[in-house]
């Protein structure tokens, strides 16, 4: 999914189906659906530059995946350099004056748009981060954690067992149990309770913390 975007082509419709079969795309847009930093795009309506050029080089990802895809991007490229960050692909800046519109709703149980819950899943290869994104867990929203809450019971329980040497983590895993228990009694994420309850009774295994 890292390496996953969406491209949108844009042809002119006449009235006769054998004319808009031939007809080529005039222009494009893209928008990859994960963050450098390891999130997916966010949930709301993104601005998409419309490119127009060389007929080709729209289908041949390499050749526009190093541009901007969002007029908020476009923006920041060329903030500190003032220079056209185009490259070959279009012939002026006019070329990008056109922008559409998409509106996106991520749905996954594996991949999050919160970064500091990024960090708690991947605590091992993040390991110097541990106590950070323990703390941060505590003011990530409810809704994004009850949806990897199997991984996030995983998470925890392995930080447990593997850093017990450390008595700060133990401290703020079981804040943080405390957290998400008392999460799921809310009346908004009661449905949860049935997951809570199989990842008890199922899935738990952490001997240490037992």
């Amino acid at each position: 999914v890292s390496r996953c975007h969406l491209r949108f082509t844009f042809r002119h419709r006449s009235s006769q189906e054998s004319r808009d079969r031939s007809e080529r795309a005039f222009g494009m847009g893209f928008v990859k659906l994960m963050n450098a930093d390891g999130t997916t795009l966010q949930d709301g309506k993104h601005n998409l530059i419309v490119y127009k050029g060389d007929n080709k080089k729209m289908e041949d990802a390499k050749s526009y995946l190093s541009l901007p895809c969002t007029k908020m991007e476009m923006e920041e490229k060329e903030a500190p350099s003032g220079k056209n960050p185009l490259g070959s692909f279009t012939p002026s800046k006019d070329s990008t004056k056109d922008s559409f519109q998409i509106a996106t709703v991520i749905c996954s149980t594996k991949l999050t748009q919160n970064v500091d819950l990024l960090g708690l899943l991947n605590w091992r290869s993040n390991s110097h981060n541990i106590a950070h994104n323990l703390r941060k867990l505590m003011e990530v929203e409810g809704g994004e954690i009850v949806k990897f809450l199997p991984d996030t019971l995983d998470a925890l329980f392995n930080i447990m067992m593997e850093m017990s040497e450390n008595e700060t983590y133990d401290f703020l895993v079981f804040d943080a149990l405390v957290f998400i228990i008392s999460l799921i009694g809310d009346i908004k994420f009661q449905h949860f309770n049935a997951v809570l309850e199989t990842y008890i009774y199922k899935h738990f295994s952490a001997t240490l913390a037992y």
